[in-house]
């Protein structure tokens, strides 16, 4: 049985996240905007309502949520915001801040708050995305925070060296994400057409389905070097 903390335990991953591991009777720390009914049929869900957008709550929330732990096998930095698809030069900075906070700032106040309470984590693994490399248009303030979360996982690793980080490409998924990008102009935005392509074929699973298989592959990133980039895809 091992501790294991989610964001984002609502919906979509993070809720097949933490199905995956109460399964397999751990206890399962999450938070999220809202409670799954659900997970909160198990035991040993510990659930905690913690708005990421709220930055300033986030440290205090997280260590109050926390309290009496020791040991956390498993955290998984899950809960993310896409934003809107925009040229950069449509995109403003207050809408690219928006999504930064929740990407980027909102996972460092999580593990701010886990190491300074002193909890021996083993494992971190923050969802990344293949729009953190790939640059395609569109995508303006996301793969900004996402390739900024590469680089903070590596910054970690090299300074939380008993903790073995990975900033993780959980593939295609087909969460409510697609709902509105499946609805994005592919002729303004072409990477979105691979998206509409995929939808609805094995290409795309549901979340449950892509929890099960992602975090199978937990493990096997211990064996990677701590901090790097890794994409599901070629695992």
């Amino acid at each position: 049985m091992s501790n294991i903390f989610i964001s984002g335990t609502s919906r979509g991953l993070g809720y097949g996240f933490a199905e995956y591991f109460l399964n397999k009777n751990d206890n399962v720390y999450g938070i999220s905007r809202s409670s799954n009914d659900v997970l909160t049929a198990f035991d040993k869900f510990h659930f905690n309502e913690v708005d990421l957008t709220q930055i300033s709550e986030i440290e205090n929330k997280v260590t109050a949520a926390l309290e009496g732990v020791t040991e956390i096998q498993l955290v998984v930095l899950n809960a993310g915001i896409l934003g809107t698809i925009k040229s950069m030069e449509d995109a403003s900075i207050t809408e690219m801040n928006k999504v930064l906070n929740v990407n980027l700032w909102a996972n460092k106040l999580i593990l701010d708050a886990i190491f300074k309470l002193g909890i021996k984590v083993n494992q971190v693994i923050a969802i990344s995305s293949g729009a953190s490399i790939n640059g395609n248009k569109g995508w303006s303030g996301y793969s900004i925070s996402k390739a900024a979360l590469n680089m903070m996982v590596k910054l970690y690793a090299v300074e939380q060296t008993k903790t073995h980080f990975t900033a993780l490409a959980p593939g295609l998924i087909d969460t409510t994400m697609q709902d509105y990008l499946c609805n994005v102009s592919s002729t303004e935005f072409p990477s979105i057409s691979r998206l509409k392509d995929a939808r609805d074929t094995t290409a795309m699973p549901k979340p449950l389905e892509a929890a099960q298989h992602i975090a199978d592959l937990f493990p096997a990133l211990l064996l990677m070097p701590s901090g790097s980039y890794q994409d599901v895809r070629k695992l």
